[in-house]
């Protein structure tokens, strides 16, 4: 990292890829069209994006409407803070990726391990988000974490 100072990233959510997967669902619709039984293939399609638009609705509505900070440390401790007030803590585990528009970090709070996507355009700071990319390219958390085993 370029200073001591932890790297504080907002956690994307289902909401932040709806657009994603509607344009998913456009493309299946538009390639039943092109089959060679369109109509037949074009209706199990609609049916399909429906039950599966129904589905996300629901699940949803069923969560609560949680923004999630993590909190990187330069040893590979992770701090999830909530807009509800809890906290989980954990350490980065596994295998973490970085490209300009996305990271991917996998969490692990010794009971559960998580995968975090980390959206460069929904950071306050971009320079977080830089900083995260060339601490994860360079593999700096890789050596705390083993530095942190042989202190425990």
């Amino acid at each position: 990292m370029l200073s001591n100072q932890p790297i504080r990233l907002i956690i994307s959510n289902k909401r932040d890829f709806a657009p994603f997967i509607h344009l998913f669902y456009c493309l299946a619709v538009i390639s039943a069209l092109l089959s060679s039984h369109p109509v037949l293939v074009t209706v199990f399609m609609v049916l399909l994006c429906t039950a599966m638009w129904i589905y996300l609705i629901l699940d949803f509505s069923k969560t609560n409407n949680i923004e999630l900070i993590s909190v990187i440390f330069s040893d590979g401790r992770v701090r999830l803070e909530s807009n509800q007030e809890d906290t989980i803590e954990g350490f980065l585990d596994g295998q973490q990726w970085c490209t300009r528009w996305l990271a991917v970090l996998q969490f692990s709070d010794g009971e559960a391990t998580r995968k975090l996507v980390v959206k460069s355009a929904r950071q306050h700071e971009a320079d977080d988000f830089r900083r995260l990319s060339m601490w994860l390219r360079h593999c700096s958390w890789n050596d705390n974490r083993n530095n942190r085993a042989l202190d425990v």
